[in-house]
């Protein structure tokens, strides 16, 4: 019995320290700076899926790296506003009745227009849904 609780110690400890490896890699690869490749591709839209022509889809998808980008704040993004900004945005260059969506963890089923709509991802968390009806 004895040799058993001291196999079973020695996993622990065994197991204890490869935690803190773990952390300890971790902790330096967090104070690493971002390397510029993937700084920028973390502000792109990631497409998901569109049937927008390759013109509107650049337009839009800057829209929204922009309008994102512009409530970005030390306490996270303001969602609400940014929607606001991109569906104006939208009404202005391409005539009223643009509807946009921003969230974490939902799902659709919309009616568009032909060549209109639009599903992407931004910053690989934030899904945008942006359509016109």
């Amino acid at each position: 019995k004895v040799l058993s609780v001291a196999r079973e110690l020695g996993a622990a400890v065994w197991s204890s320290c490869l935690c803190q490896d773990r952390r300890q890699r971790y902790r330096k690869m967090a104070g690493r700076p971002l390397s510029n490749a993937l700084r920028k591709q973390m502000q792109k839209a990631t497409l998901k899926h569109s049937d927008m022509d390759k013109e509107m889809l650049n337009e839009v998808m800057d829209i929204i790296s922009g309008s994102i980008d512009k409530y970005a704040g030390a306490d996270g993004i303001n969602l609400e506003a940014a929607a606001r900004l991109i569906k104006d945005t939208l009404d202005k260059q391409y005539g009223f009745n643009w509807h946009c969506a921003i969230g974490m963890g939902f799902s659709f089923d919309v009616t568009a227009q032909n060549g209109t709509l639009l599903y992407c991802f931004y910053m690989a968390d934030h899904a945008i849904l942006v359509f016109k009806c």
